[in-house]
Order: C-alpha cells, then structure tokens, then sequence
C-alpha cells in the first residue's frame, strides 16, 4: 500500500492511501466468501451452493463495503505504526476511489497539538508572604469550640443561631406546593438555608407557637415559583441553643489529637495548621496566575475537534452533577439566570483555557526533560509507606490499578515545583 502524508493546518494531518492490486483483490474474495456463508440457493444447503449461482444473489456493492470495512483498521494500523502519528481524536475516513481493481482512502487525522512556548522562567507574577494573626488563631479556637457545641433545649425565645425543630408548610395562593413541606425540620436560623425572610420572622418566637411566615421567592428562583408570594404555616416543637464547651486543658484533652495537652499546645497547632493552609491557598492563587500568564505568552494549535471532545465530556459531567443534586438542567440555569447558549459558551471557554493550560506544562516538561523514573516511584512509594505506616508491598499493590496516572500526577507535581521556584 502506498500512502502520502500531507500536513495540514490546526494539528491535522491528511493521509492518502492507495491499495494496491492484490491487497484489494484478495479482501474482496475474503468478504464474497464471507457473505456467501448466508446466501441460500434452491436445492443447495446454505454455503455449499456453487460460486457462480451465489454470485448472483449478492450485490456487488454489499461485497465492496464488506470489504472496505475490513480493510480500515490494517490500513490505520499502518498509518500509526510506519507513519508514526499520534491521534488526539477519531479520523474521519473518506473513500475517494473504489472499483473492482482499485481502491483509495483518504484520512484526516487529528495530531498533537503543536505548542511554541513563550517565556516560562523569570516572570515576575507576585508571591505574597502568608501571616497568622492572633486575630486569625482566636477565630480558629473559636471554631473548634463551635464545632463541638450541643444542642440544649432552651424555654426562651428563638435568636438567631439558635436551632427550631418545626413542621411547615408551604402554599402559593393557599394551595401546597411540591417540596414545601417538612415535619420536625430542624433549621438553625441565620444560616441561610431557607430563602431570604424566612428564618428571620421565626426569630423571638417559642416551642408550641404557631408562626405564620410570609415570603416572596426570588426572580432566580425555579420557574413555577420565581417571583411568586408564598406562606409557610409553622408548628414550632422545640428550640434549641448552642452550648460552646469552655476553652481549658480538659476540653482539649477530650480533642485526643496526638501530641497535644494544653490550651498552649493547642493554640501553637493551630497557627501551624493555618500557617499551612494559608501558604497552600497563596500558592494556588500564585500558580493560577503564573500558569495563565505562561499559556498568555505561548501559542497552542489545538484541533476544534479535542476542544470539541473536551467540551462534550465537561458538559455531560456537570449535567450530571446537577441531576446528582435533584435539579434539571433547566431548572438549574434558571435559578443560575443563564441561557443554554450563555452555559455552553462558559463551558467552551474554561475548555479552552484549561486544555491550554495543560498542554503548555507538559510542552515545559518535554523543554526541561521531566520524566518519573521507576526509581522515582520506588522513593515516593517508601514516603507514603512511612507517612501513613503502611507495610511498602501494601502501598504498591493499593497504587497498582492507577500506577500511569500517579506517575504522571508526579510529573506535573514536578513540572508545578519547577515554575514555583524559577519565577517571582
């Protein structure tokens, strides 16, 4: 078979295959053959019929398809193993000349986006220096108090941060409507989880109290109710207060985090936690801004058709998600406020910026020759097996399965370590 290779523009590349002869002959025996097993001919059992009276119950056309599909994937084969092209999508595929005794194929392959990368060291984007505050830490106690708080029944009215356990219901023009009503809902008020007003007129009212609670919904809100006023009538059964423990050695101790005793201790562990967090948080805001100024500076030929995949896959995701979550995607951009078009448009964006993105990083991978040897993985290996205390063969036999992704995963850690350091 002889084939042509024609670059083309945007990563495409055009392969122009001609069969030769023989190779052609001898698959269109093979496909008659194969259609020949079904034909039936009078007073012949099926397949045992001569060649000549079977040949007039087949089409022509039927053996040429045949044999053409049979063809396809050796030819392809070829074109990626002699021709060395690495695909990034599906080819389209194009008969251009068929005959008894000829056959030619055209293929439009989509090929490795080509990257020029533009400056990638020495930029100078803007690291912060993180601070813990004694602001920062008191909050931070704080938290760990309100996150081991109970709920104790209280006789007084309802305020803001208190809990209400209550049966509702929910009616526009004092008829109930689907999904407004609850018994023994607990709502802790000031928490915003019901729409705007509600919580706040449950507030200096106590157990045992009927509450009338007028609202209206909000213009983004589903389309049946959106705009609509609306009453929820409230059986108020108990009201509850947050009980913060007090900050002293004892409660600490009842934390049981390793190492740690005393309020001091405590207080020391939390500033190194948000020292941390703080440092990650600053970090990935530094290399969004660094890697977007890269890709900024770079050129990406990408092919309309990886965009197109991304775009696909990014969109039955997030349609998933939303169902996942109880809504239709209708349901969801009203409440959003946005179009199906305005959607798909956003989707495509973030496609395109984050495909970049990616490609750029792994072009500066290729420039500076990072790669993960089986040396490298055999070190990260014994790492995890000491952090978590886990016997080494364990750890291997659990990262077995995904071995390629977290060999790649490691690489773009390296490549991520690599800007952080060269740049500013």
């Amino acid at each position: 078979m002889e084939r042509k290779v024609t670059k083309l523009e945007h990563s495409h590349v055009q392969v122009d295959v001609v069969v030769d002869e023989k190779t052609w002959k001898d698959a269109q025996e093979k496909a008659f053959n194969k259609l020949a097993e079904n034909v039936t001919v009078d007073g012949f059992r099926k397949g045992k019929a001569p060649k000549n009276l079977v040949k007039a119950k087949i089409d022509p056309m039927k053996v040429l398809d045949e044999a053409i599909n049979a063809l396809l994937p050796k030819i392809y084969e070829e074109i990626l193993t002699k021709d060395e092209i690495r695909p990034y999508a599906r080819p389209s595929v194009d008969v251009t000349k068929v005959s008894d005794t000829e056959l030619e194929v055209k293929f439009i392959l989509v090929t490795a986006p080509e990257i020029t990368l533009g400056q990638y060291k020495g930029l100078n984007i803007g690291k912060k220096a993180v601070k813990v505050t004694a602001k920062d830490i008191e909050e931070a106690l704080e938290g760990a108090r309100k996150e081991n708080a109970t709920l104790v029944v209280k006789e007084n009215e309802a305020a803001l941060g208190d809990t209400v356990v209550m049966d509702f219901v929910g009616k526009v023009d004092g008829v109930a409507f689907e999904g407004g009503s609850a018994e023994n809902y607990e709502l802790e008020l000031g928490s915003h989880q019901f729409i705007p007003g509600f919580e706040e007129q449950l507030v200096g009212h106590k157990a045992g109290e009927d509450v009338l609670v007028n609202v209206k919904f909000p213009e983004n809100y589903t389309a049946e109710l959106k705009g609509k006023d609306a009453t929820f009538e409230c059986k108020i059964h108990e009201v509850k207060e947050r009980k913060l423990p007090e900050l002293n050695d004892e409660f600490v101790k009842e934390l049981k985090i390793e190492g740690i005793e005393t309020v001091e201790d405590f207080r020391n562990r939390k500033s190194e936690d948000l020292k941390r967090s703080k440092e990650t948080e600053a970090r990935r805001e530094y290399m969004e801004k660094l890697i977007a100024e890269i890709a900024k500076n770079s050129k990406a030929d990408i092919a309309s058709e990886i965009i197109d995949n991304q775009v696909e896959s990014r969109r039955q995701d997030m349609v998933k998600r939303i169902e996942q979550s109880g809504l239709q995607l209708e349901q969801y951009l009203q409440i959003l406020g946005q179009t199906e078009e305005q959607f798909a448009l956003q989707i495509r964006e973030q496609a395109i910026k984050e495909t970049t993105e990616y490609l750029v990083l792994e072009e500066i991978g290729k420039a500076e020759k990072i790669e993960i040897t089986d040396a490298d993985l055999e070190f990260e290996f014994a790492k995890i097996s000491e952090q978590y205390k886990m016997p080494l063969e364990d750890v291997k036999k659990a990262l077995s399965a995904n071995l390629e992704e977290f060999r790649h995963n490691l690489k773009m850690q390296r490549i991520d370590d690599l800007l952080y350091n060269e740049n500013n």
